[in-house]
């Protein structure tokens, strides 16, 4: 397929949280890109495409025609080639909150994603409707026939992908009153300010939209939505092109919202003590990773992706000055997050 390299291909998926939160960042830095749903030529020229993973996003002019995948490391590869619009924050600190938080909505909010999804009648949710939304786009005018069969071969497709995501049954009760508190968190938030570090989004409010524009979309989860952060349809609605907003980082000498603190509060309880019990079950060879968070026992197999995520939060936290890490301290005084990502060994013992 003859593809013109004057801009960045993105090709994903509506369904999926990566990839609209990667087509979020290119629209409000507004880089020059086109977007691809993948199905038809443009899936069968990106199916050689190792891990088979979406977004996949092709740069321009790259003499290889390489297609990257993983939109973390993708959004800071944008950082290094463009630097209008940037969505790191210029201070060091709320740079490294705006990671940690986007950490935690990429990998603990498909928990949430995941577990809603496929919800059916008798749990608030409607599996087929939310099937049909989902294969439409990747299928185009077809018959009702095909739609539902592609349907049921998406559903079908998706099982085995729940227990890799510790979605449970023993798991439940922990993910959904997180999925609870982060809701009355961005309440708290956005009754305050547009964005979690002032009045220009962030690194971490993509990862969260990401996969809470998917929550939306779901019926069961929608329906708490509604119940507990009103503001938040809005919100995603503004963040799923925020090319036209202008605006300003916190000052660092100002404190947190919030709302903020209680999302850092919430890293602090559960995400940082998942991917701690992630990493520990790893190095002792252990098949399953248990932990507490909130009063409430999360066990599943412990993936080798979320041990790394710890390394490279106490890696960026490494990166600080003495003086920029005793900031980031205090913004985390009243959680237990500093113990798990502080550099120094003692603290990590």
């Amino acid at each position: 397929m003859g593809l013109s390299t004057a801009e960045y291909k993105v090709v994903g998926s509506l369904a999926s949280p990566f990839s609209v939160k990667m087509r979020a960042i290119f629209r409000y830095r507004r880089i020059p890109h086109i977007w691809y749903l993948n199905r038809g030529a443009m899936a069968e020229a990106t199916a050689h495409v190792r891990p088979p993973i979406i977004p996949k996003v092709r740069f321009p002019d790259d003499p290889e025609g390489e297609w990257r995948v993983d939109s973390s490391p993708m959004a800071y590869m944008l950082e290094e080639r463009h630097t209008a619009r940037s969505i790191i924050p210029d201070d060091p600190v709320q740079a490294v909150l705006s990671h940690l938080l986007e950490d935690f909505g990429d990998e603990w909010g498909t928990k949430m994603m995941f577990h809603y999804r496929w919800q059916d009648k008798d749990q608030g949710g409607d599996r087929d409707r939310v099937g049909w939304w989902m294969s439409y786009p990747g299928m185009g005018p077809t018959t009702d026939e095909a739609l539902a069969q592609r349907t049921k071969e998406f559903y079908e497709w998706q099982i085995p992908l729940w227990p890799v995501a510790g979605i449970e049954p023993g798991n439940v009760p922990l993910i959904e009153e997180m999925y609870r508190e982060i809701l009355e968190a961005f309440e708290d938030v956005l009754r305050e300010q547009e964005f979690l570090f002032g009045s220009r989004p962030s690194l971490g409010d993509f990862g969260l939209y990401g996969q809470l524009y998917q929550c939306w979309l779901n019926d069961a989860s929608r329906d708490v939505m509604n119940e507990r952060c009103m503001r938040l349809p809005g919100w995603l609605a503004i963040m799923d092109d925020a090319g036209g907003v202008e605006g300003e980082w916190l000052d660092p000498k100002a404190p947190l919202n919030k709302g903020v603190q209680r999302l850092l509060w919430l890293a602090g309880e559960v995400y940082l003590p998942y991917l701690d019990a992630t990493q520990r079950a790893i190095e002792a060879g252990d098949e399953r990773l248990v932990f507490e968070g909130l009063g409430l026992r999360h066990e599943q197999n412990p993936l080798k992706y979320h041990a790394k995520c710890l390394d490279v939060i106490r890696e960026k936290v490494a990166s600080l000055t003495t003086l920029e890490q005793s900031r980031l301290r205090k913004k985390l005084t009243g959680t237990n997050a500093w113990q798990y990502i502080s550099p120094l060994s003692e603290d990590n013992d």
